[in-house]
């Protein structure tokens, strides 16, 4: 049973890695530091179907590797960073099973703003303050557009009966429970 639920927890990583990296490199706008993306859409959305740790891992790394392709190689730590940050705090928002729509809202600005935060430093100590604070305002963009949208995605996945027990077919469980399960 364990097997078979780390190979379903690694597929849905590696699915939502590779929506995140794709939508990331393909779905993005050059603004004057960088570029902005849809791929939040999709650390949203992975930070409700999987896991904590598989959330973080799989937004990290979609993030990073696109950076990686677009060139930005500077920003790779940066975005592995902040965007495991945005889904650790969504995770954390979207925890309890039966949230309210304000857990859900608060989760996702707190994430995008702690984003948005950790980038604002970077680029202040490597372009200067002028330029980061130039650009504050692109920067925000991104999760202007991107949390409304995934906030959409949310309850409209919600819906379908399969994304709804994700997160329990994810989830490993030890030997007792199995052993209860068994008595």
């Amino acid at each position: 049973m364990k097997t078979k639920s780390n190979v379903y927890a690694l597929s849905l990583t590696a699915l939502f890695t590779a929506l995140i990296f794709v939508t990331t490199s393909y779905a993005r706008v050059p603004i004057s530091l960088g570029y902005v993306n849809l791929g939040d859409v999709f650390i949203i959305v992975g930070a409700f179907t999987l896991p904590m740790g598989y959330a973080v891992i799989a937004a990290a790394l979609g993030g990073m590797f696109a950076d990686l392709l677009a060139g930005y190689v500077i920003y790779m730590p940066i975005t592995l960073v902040a965007k495991a940050l945005m889904a650790l705090i969504c995770s954390l928002a979207y925890y309890k099973n039966g949230v309210k729509l304000y857990r859900y809202i608060v989760g996702a600005i707190i994430a995008g703003l702690v984003m948005v935060g950790v980038y604002f430093v970077f680029e202040g100590f490597y372009y200067g303050w002028g330029a980061a604070i130039a650009n504050l305002p692109a920067q925000i963009i991104q999760p202007a557009i991107t949390i409304p949208v995934g906030l959409i995605m949310i309850f409209a996945l919600k819906k379908v009966k399969h994304f709804n027990t994700l997160k329990e077919n994810v989830r490993f469980k030890s030997k007792r429970s199995e052993q209860k399960i068994k008595e």
